[in-house]
């Protein structure tokens, strides 16, 4: 029996890309393990958004060979894609190969099963031109309540601090009818709940001609019996026009979560960055969202801090806006300098002592606001999609409300998968306790 252990880093999009490679795997006779002992492959699928993610991903892969020093070692993903060289100069790994090259992992596995010689040649990438490439696909979602599907990848937007279009390729929209079979699919399964992923969803068609756009997504995967909650990873608000919001409040299986990255709370900043929109704009389709559906909504939104200029006074606009929002949740994370991005030979790069002093202060803002929208939860009754995972001293089931708040609930196993009406009823760190109705 061989085993395969799958360790996947970044974003939700990694995530859908190793569900594929991992029943890819599955199909070649590999027991995909999850616990402490050494396996005979390990598929590490990396990302490079910060420096601090690029050492980890070198230490997960030193930490694989350690745990076993003959197994196979294969690494993907954007930080294989961006410095591909620095991986394999670490001993024992078997092959890196980039985000493009995801779709021919039956290749590389027939190659190691046939003990045929791999070659770890670098395929050099147009990043302004080449499109991405789409897998086959997911069947299912293994044992979990929801699924990941991806229907765009790629990026053309090129704000000045990102790496992403460099190891993505372009802005690529995967076919209707593939998304739609795989949505199927998925139902058939027993998924209750679909996340659509993507790295720029409200992108998708515009590398068409428009003929689709992500709201015709929303509708046809609507009509799919069995799925019964459908969500957005993530949108960014420059691909996320009224029509949209008003498409999807005549959906009931949409949820009421947003995750929609502001990245700041400054105008200045933003025109730095190369974002392409104001903050103005951007509480517009705030407003926008919480009167087509309620003022239950949940916004979740990244932002950043110590970008390279950023003054005081436009990192305390940030906080300023980042209140005024009221958002459910907040990612911070601090400016990470890439190389190859215009924001990375800006002058007045922010110093490292005052960017963690203003992640500490966003990240305590952040923690107010995510407490201030639970207790304003607390007391009532919300539709919870009990999840398998037992958690706390109690040893309750958790699940998640429609608009993303994490519940504590005492039911039985039977009740794993099932959407059940539950009232809120106290507010502790992250998530709330909750009781049947």
């Amino acid at each position: 029996m061989k085993t395969a252990k799958l360790i996947t880093m970044g974003c939700k999009v990694n995530q859908y890309d190793t569900q594929s490679m991992s029943e890819t795997l599955e199909r070649n006779g590999y027991v995909i393990v999850d616990d402490t002992r050494p396996a005979d492959l390990y598929l590490i699928n990396t990302c490079t958004v910060t420096n601090t993610a690029d050492q980890k991903a070198r230490q997960v892969v030193r930490k694989a060979i350690r745990q076993n020093p003959n197994a196979d070692i294969l690494v993907t993903g954007c930080y294989a894609e961006s410095d591909r060289k620095a991986i394999e100069e670490i001993p024992g790994v078997t092959l890196v190969f980039g985000n493009r090259e995801k779709a021919d992992i039956q290749n590389y596995i027939n190659k190691l099963q046939t003990k045929t010689h791999l070659q770890i040649q670098p395929v050099q990438h147009d990043a302004i031109r080449e499109h991405a490439r789409f897998s086959s696909g997911v069947s299912s979602s293994g044992k979990r309540t929801r699924a990941l599907i991806k229907v765009q990848d790629g990026c053309s937007a090129f704000c000045t601090y990102c790496i992403i279009p460099y190891v993505r390729g372009r802005m690529t929209s995967r076919p209707l009818s593939d998304i739609v079979s795989e949505a199927q699919r998925i139902a058939d399964s027993g998924i209750k709940e679909i996340v659509i992923t993507g790295v720029h969803l409200g992108a998708y068609g515009q590398d068409t001609g428009r003929d689709k756009d992500i709201a015709d997504i929303l509708e046809r995967i609507h009509d799919i019996e069995g799925i019964e909650r459908i969500r957005f990873s993530s949108i960014e608000p420059m691909y996320f026009p009224e029509i949209l919001t008003e498409r999807m409040s005549s959906l009931p299986k949409c949820m009421s979560h947003f995750h929609i990255p502001i990245q700041s709370g400054s105008d200045k900043v933003l025109q730095d960055m190369r974002r392409r929109y104001s903050t103005s704009q951007y509480a517009g389709l705030v407003d926008n969202l919480r009167n087509r559906f309620t003022d239950d909504v949940g916004i979740t939104t990244d932002i950043m801090v110590g970008f390279p200029g950023e003054t005081d006074t436009e990192f305390k606009d940030s906080l300023k806006f980042v209140e005024k929002v009221g958002f459910s949740q907040l990612h911070v994370f601090r400016y990470s300098p890439r190389k190859g991005t215009p924001a990375a030979t800006y002058p007045d790069q922010v110093s490292s002592h005052i960017s963690s002093s203003r992640s500490r202060e966003m990240i305590s803002l952040g923690e107010k606001l995510s407490a201030s929208f639970r207790k304003r939860m607390l007391g009532k009754c919300k539709n919870v999609l009990v999840e398998g995972s037992r958690e706390g001293k109690e040893n309750l089931l958790a699940g998640f409300t429609d608009n993303y708040i994490r519940v504590l609930i005492d039911v039985p196993d039977t009740a794993i998968n099932q959407i059940l009406p539950v009232k809120l009823s106290t507010s502790d760190n992250d998530f709330v306790y909750g009781e049947c109705v």
